[in-house]
C-alpha cells in the first residue's frame, strides 16, 4: 500500500512539475521537483526512524545493572 501511495505522490509531483516547467521554465521546474522530492523523502525517513524507536524500551541505570550483569 505504501508503494502505491509513493508512486501516486511522486506522479503528482512530476505532473505539477510539467506545469511549472511550461510557465516558469525548466530550471525552475527542476528546482521545485528536487525540493519537493527531498522533502517527501526526508519525512518518510523520519517516520521510519520514529517507528523503529517506538518498539525500544528505555531502561534506567538500576534496571540496566540488574538485567545486564
Amino acid at each position: 500500500m505504501t508503494t502505491i501511495v509513493y508512486k501516486i505522490f511522486f506522479g503528482m509531483i512530476l505532473l505539477a512539475g510539467i506545469f511549472i516547467g511550461i510557465i516558469k521554465g525548466q530550471e525552475a521546474r527542476n528546482k521545485w521537483v528536487t525540493k519537493k522530492k527531498m522533502k517527501y523523502e526526508a519525512n518518510k525517513t523520519d517516520q521510519k526512524n520514529a517507528e523503529g524507536h517506538r518498539s525500544l524500551i528505555v531502561l534506567d541505570d538500576i534496571e540496566m545493572s540488574t538485567y545486564h550483569r
